[in-house]
């Protein structure tokens, strides 16, 4: 592993910042694609800073509430971080601020933030994964396959599931990007939500770093994907039917 590089940057903060770096570049070409004005692409650039900064507060304050409610009299303080807490604090700061400044000023702008909004999550989080796998955290089982290595602290081999993972989203981010820019596809978040909902439930059973017992027999990870596949196929039925509303007002108004 490579924690710390000239033996005091701190590799992992280094990939969480290239990873917000790789989200505004998205956004801003996504958004001049669609030639938005650039005060509207400012505000969402600082709105999204702000809710990333929540986030990651609320990754700390999740994964001490698993380790709280797993066994109370053990229980101490930890800086560990759940990528769920950090994407439920992140995504309700930036609805608020959607929902009480950007949507005040600039109107209705969610149908083209629901397109690219998955896109600038996945590639931050895909560098955040490679932030894991430099500090040696979010590891897997115990392995004898090519596929291991070993992490510190370890005296056998494991899986690297967090590179998995960051393979995963840096897929899946290259192919939604390519669905918003290249088609405007507008099902974005639900392709986001199902796919790595089903990933996450999926890899939960290779991982070897204990984060807790949300309900029995399903890790804290397991439980919110099962959420998110649910919340998935939600969007899916919602976005279809207003769509469709919206397409039957525009052909009303047309023949009027």
């Amino acid at each position: 592993m490579f924690p710390y590089a000239f033996g005091w940057l701190d590799m992992y903060a280094v990939m969480i910042g290239i990873g917000i770096i790789s989200c505004f570049v998205f956004l801003e070409i996504y958004y001049r694609k669609q030639k938005v004005r650039k005060l509207l692409i400012s505000y969402f650039e600082i709105l999204g800073t702000l809710a990333i900064g929540l986030g990651l507060l609320f990754a700390v304050l999740f994964q001490n509430l698993y380790d709280f409610i797993e066994n109370p009299e053990t229980y101490s303080w930890s800086w560990s971080m759940t990528f769920y807490g950090g994407l439920i604090g992140g995504v309700v700061l930036f609805l608020l601020g959607y929902f009480f400044v950007i949507r005040k000023k600039f109107g209705p702008q969610m149908r083209n933030l629901l397109t690219i909004a998955p896109a600038c999550i996945t590639i931050a989080h895909a560098f955040g994964r490679i932030g894991c796998f430099l500090s040696g955290c979010c590891y897997g089982i115990e392995t004898d396959s090519p596929l291991g290595v070993l992490f510190p602290g370890h005296n056998h081999a494991v899986l690297p599931t967090n590179l998995f993972e960051a393979v995963f989203l840096f897929v899946l981010s290259g192919t939604l990007f390519f669905l918003s820019l290249k088609i405007n596809f507008k099902y974005n978040m639900g392709v986001y939500l199902v796919s790595y909902g089903i990933w996450r439930f999926i890899i939960e059973f290779f991982r070897d770093d204990h984060r807790g017992e949300f309900i029995p027999g399903l890790s804290p990870s397991q439980f919110w994907s099962i959420i998110m596949i649910v919340g998935g196929i939600v969007f899916f039925f919602i976005y279809h039917f207003v769509e469709k509303r919206i397409v039957s007002k525009k052909e009303a108004q047309q023949e009027n």
